[in-house]
């Protein structure tokens, strides 16, 4: 399995969005400078994940992001979902039809891979589901926000 790497930089948005001091909104060029990723790269990920309601963005001068929950009802699935990242659907070419001439077999074969294929989907779905983001910080730093990110580059 890849991870692709907007999961990955929107798991890091969320923790810095949990840490950030006092729970003060961030704005997006702190983020992608401290994460040293592209700031319009970075607004595509922020645009999904308040599509997710994960963060919520607000307009003024000492606005920004800010998580749209608490860290620790965020999941690992709730960051893959709103990447879009899940299976769209499962479809097949047909090849065993110009190889076999059962027809009601091959619909049969076709069945339990889908079937499996979705089980283990909705397998990979749960174990995401059980990681909360909460567990890769210390409580005590994500209570109440104990790094200011916006001094960390002064």
């Amino acid at each position: 399995m890849k991870l692709n790497k907007s999961v990955e930089q929107a798991v890091y948005v969320l923790l810095l969005l949990a840490l950030q001091k006092d729970h003060r909104p961030l704005k997006s060029q702190v983020l992608s400078q401290n994460l040293q990723v592209s700031d319009s790269y970075l607004k595509n990920i922020l645009i999904k994940l308040s599509h997710a309601d994960l963060v919520q963005a607000s307009a003024s001068k000492q606005g920004g992001y800010q998580l749209a929950k608490p860290i620790d009802q965020i999941s690992l699935k709730d960051v893959y979902f709103a990447l879009d990242q899940q299976t769209k659907t499962i479809t097949f070419s047909h090849l065993s039809k110009a190889l076999f001439a059962e027809p009601e077999h091959i619909k049969e074969s076709e069945q339990k891979i889908v079937q499996t294929l979705l089980a283990g989907e909705e397998a990979f779905y749960e174990r995401l589901d059980e990681l909360k983001l909460a567990s890769l910080l210390h409580k005590e730093a994500y209570t109440t926000g104990v790094i200011d990110w916006e001094k960390r580059f002064e």
